[in-house]
């Protein structure tokens, strides 16, 4: 996966995030756009009406970790990834912890998890079981596990450091867990925390320093 940025219109960065799929064979414009599923489904959508409909990215398709969670097992068992097991084909998987069109519950992350919610209810997610989670879905690329509960007014400069801290511990040992696992096909996003407030941002290192890591 290599991003190359091309320019710079008012502090947005402009370029090309290529060497996506299985193959290398998909690139993706930035900023862009993924298909947005729901346990790898487009809500209301069957594949059938999917495929008539124009102007969507279907190269691209994006589903989060809170959906499939309670189906691990299952996953595990097929053996082949949620991409196949749905009948997504031709497509880049990218596989996020949360979902970005629902507002998670604050204050349940703790040092050794990170919570997500399904429809049983709470899930803890630690590292282990969350690199599990990716194994058995098998993404093209993955976001680490992060602690991004900084979204809400009046987080106080503790938190937020709380917050960094967090994600980069979470991040060294996913880091760990994927190198073991050799999974030389599916690439690594590492979530840069992001936040209204610019205190935020100046506490996290560079994306320079982290891709070092």
């Amino acid at each position: 996966m290599k991003l190359e940025l091309r320019r710079l219109v008012r502090g947005a960065r402009l370029g090309i995030l290529s060497g996506l799929g299985g193959g290398g064979q998909h690139s993706l414009e930035l900023p862009g756009c993924l298909l947005y599923t729901r346990c790898c489904s487009v809500p209301h959508l069957t594949q059938d009406t999917l495929r008539t409909l124009g102007a969507l990215p279907l190269g691209f398709t994006a589903l989060a970790v809170w959906s499939l969670a309670e189906h691990q097992e299952v996953l595990e068992s097929f053996q082949e990834g949620a991409a196949k097991f749905a009948g997504l084909h031709n497509t880049a998987l990218f596989c996020s912890l949360h979902d970005p069109a629902t507002l998670c519950p604050s204050g349940y992350n703790t040092n050794k998890t990170v919570s997500i919610w399904s429809s049983g209810g709470r899930i803890e997610l630690t590292v282990q079981r969350y690199m599990a989670l990716q194994a058995a879905v098998r993404p093209n690329w993955y976001q680490s596990l992060a602690d991004g509960d900084t979204q809400q007014a009046g987080t106080s400069l503790k938190r937020i450091r709380k917050s960094v801290d967090r994600t980069l511990a979470f991040l060294d040992e996913c880091l760990l867990l994927h190198h073991k696992a050799q999974r030389s096909l599916i690439k690594f996003f590492r979530k840069q925390q992001n936040s209204l407030r610019s205190v935020h941002r100046d506490l996290c290192p560079s994306v320079r320093f982290n891709c070092k890591r």
